[in-house]
């Protein structure tokens, strides 16, 4: 487990991964991180929407993916790790699944946020839909 992709949301979960890593470091000094935020796009229905609307509310969605990228970077900057960091729109497993391929990561270090099973057959998981479309190992942080 040398490079990482971490999804990262700004949550107490996503938190509590980087601070997981924090320890690890220390047996992986050569720890790569790549840190990722999605934006989901928002969906419009109408006939028409206006093209500088969507591009003010793209521009909108980039600049909150910064703030959350800045605290991941703050916190990951205290631990000593080394890091990379990718804001991106889409759905969000298809983006972490290709961001994995992308920048060559051997394992996915996330959060969760401890749904019950209930919670996720009703309401799916993006923890668990990264567990199953993976191509490679991921660890996932209480």
């Amino acid at each position: 487990m040398r490079n990482i992709l971490l999804p990262f949301d700004g949550s107490e979960p996503a938190k509590r991964a980087i601070h997981y890593l924090g320890r690890l470091v220390e047996d992986y000094p050569q720890l790569q991180v790549h840190v990722l935020n999605v934006q989901s796009p928002v969906k419009i229905y109408g006939d028409y929407v206006p093209s500088d609307m969507l591009e003010r509310m793209r521009e909108g969605a980039m600049a909150h993916a910064r703030g959350i990228i800045d605290e991941a970077s703050a916190l990951l900057g205290d631990c000593g790790i080394r890091f990379d960091t990718h804001a991106v729109f889409g759905e969000v497993v298809h983006e972490i699944v290709q961001a994995v391929k992308a920048y060559g990561c051997d394992t996915v270090v996330m959060g969760t946020r401890g749904m019950s099973n209930l919670g996720n057959l009703l309401m799916g998981s993006v923890a668990t839909r990264v567990v199953h479309e993976s191509p490679v190992p991921v660890l996932l942080v209480k």
